[in-house]
């Protein structure tokens, strides 16, 4: 669902396309030259130059005899709803692409004239074998929040290295920032929509974390407004809700890479109060009861009477 969505936004640009406005995406790093077995950060950084950003997608490819993806974080990205969440897959690289509602044209700063470029992901990669090696950005596209998805002449920056034993083991290492916080409070909405999920209503979520990531959501729907830990299920957004009455509350618990959780609840519009599950138990129990008074009445009646 999520690339049918992006495609019909690829194909839309492509066919209203003005190609003469430009951001860059661009491959930095800290080091040029590192030593074999050891381990260096690799950010994909969005420079809008100026231009009001609304969705990049691509993919990132490195020398694989040279290097091997030890980590991937998509943690305080400019990149707010993820198509395709940055995901490795061997001998292709990693692929990415994704959608910045109410669009981009830098963080706060004086770069340009829209502020200073803002980080899409960040890479951890590991040396293994010596050599000269790069990363490099394949397969780009930039699209302008223009309300008409106009695509940017993306400039591509890679990066290069040298992998050499005679580098000191200690000189480049990763510092380990321990995540103790859990994702940013967010907002799941429900809506419907007739072309989509054959007009069932469906959920839509999207929460940060700006230290590791948001690694999964969990989703559930209940009466009770405390959720049942042994009940949650992984899901995506869009989720196509199991009660289409509306008349449950929804839990959505977002998780991030370091395990930390964030759990909301959609209060949604409930039943009148007699048509509450409670209310029908308690009304059993009363007609129940009614019953076993009427039966013992009758058979005192019977009684008197015989």
């Amino acid at each position: 669902m999520k690339r049918f969505i992006f495609l019909l936004f690829i194909t839309y640009s492509l066919l209203y396309a003005v190609p003469a406005l430009a951001a860059k995406l661009e491959l930095v790093s800290s080091i040029s030259e590192i030593g074999v077995g050891q381990e260096f950060q690799v950010d994909l950084i969005l420079d809008a130059e100026g231009e009001d950003i609304n969705a990049a997608q691509g993919k990132i490819i490195f020398s694989e005899n040279l290097l091997e993806l030890k980590n991937s974080n998509d943690g305080n990205s400019v990149i707010t709803f993820w198509i395709q969440k940055p995901v490795y897959v061997e001998g292709k690289g990693i692929e990415f692409s994704g959608v910045i509602p109410g669009g981009f044209s830098g963080v706060l700063g004086p770069y340009y004239k829209g502020g200073k470029p803002g980080k899409i992901l960040s890479l951890v990669l590991k040396t293994k074998n010596e050599g000269n090696g790069s990363v490099e950005i394949k397969d780009a596209k930039v699209l302008l929040n223009d309300g008409k998805g106009t695509e940017a002449d993306a400039k591509i920056s890679g990066l290069q290295f040298q992998v050499s034993n005679l580098i000191p083991s200690t000189k480049y290492q990763i510092l380990d920032s321990k995540d103790t916080d859990p994702p940013e409070l967010f907002t799941p909405e429900v809506s419907r929509d007739p072309n989509v999920f054959e007009g069932k209503w469906f959920l839509v979520f999207a929460a940060q974390d700006k230290v590791s990531g948001i690694d999964r959501y969990g989703e559930q729907e209940t009466w009770s407004r405390e959720p049942d830990r042994n009940k949650w299920q992984t899901v995506e957004s869009p989720f196509v809700l199991k009660d289409q009455s509306r008349t449950s509350y929804i839990f959505v618990k977002a998780i991030d890479r370091a395990g930390n959780e964030r759990i909301v609840v959609v209060t949604q519009k409930f039943a009148p109060w007699y048509k509450k599950p409670i209310v029908d138990m308690i009304l059993t129990l009363v007609a129940f009861v009614v019953l076993i008074l009427m039966a013992r009445w009758l058979w005192r009646l019977y009684t008197k009477q015989h």
